[in-house]
């Protein structure tokens, strides 16, 4: 994976060396969002885990309990007491996706600025008068967004 971003890479810089400008605020703006998401995910995926336990736990107990529950009538207060556990297990979760969706959608957002500056520099310099084939602008997209979907998958990677 490492050889295919750098053959990209240089792909890009070898066609457009102007590309590489955005190339490294993309990639700066990718390591910010997940400095500042990666904590914070390893915690909710923590508490989401930890969570879950009581819940297994519990359903185990009644399973082997249920006559016991059911000679007691104790029912509601069995079915209460798991719903309470099951909620606390859904909150961790709903947060832990929701953080997942944080982070996805400032990381797209970066890929979107990244391919606009790209393609607003490939206009430029085909403007100024440089030999830069539509071919050559359409092969700098492309390779352009492979690596911005290489970076975006690499700091998902990493948590």
């Amino acid at each position: 994976m490492l050889f295919r971003s750098l053959g990209t890479l240089g792909i890009v810089s070898w066609l457009n060396p102007l590309a590489l400008i955005p190339a490294a605020i993309a990639t700066g703006g990718m390591l910010l969002v997940r400095h500042r998401f990666a904590r914070c995910s390893r915690d909710l995926k923590r508490l989401e885990n930890t969570s879950r336990s009581p819940v297994y736990s519990y359903l185990t107990s009644t399973i082997r309990g249920i006559r016991v529950i059911r000679s007691y009538r104790a029912e509601n207060i069995s079915l209460k007491q798991f719903f309470h556990l099951l909620d606390d297990n859904t909150r961790a979760n709903y947060l832990f996706l929701t953080a997942n969706r944080w982070a996805a959608i400032r990381l797209d957002w970066i890929t979107v600025f990244f391919t606009v500056f790209v393609t607003a520099l490939a206009l430029f310099v085909r403007i100024i008068g440089r030999q830069f084939s539509a071919a050559d602008i359409a092969l700098t997209l492309s390779c352009s967004l492979s690596l911005t979907g290489l970076i975006e998958w690499s700091v998902r990677l990493v948590r």
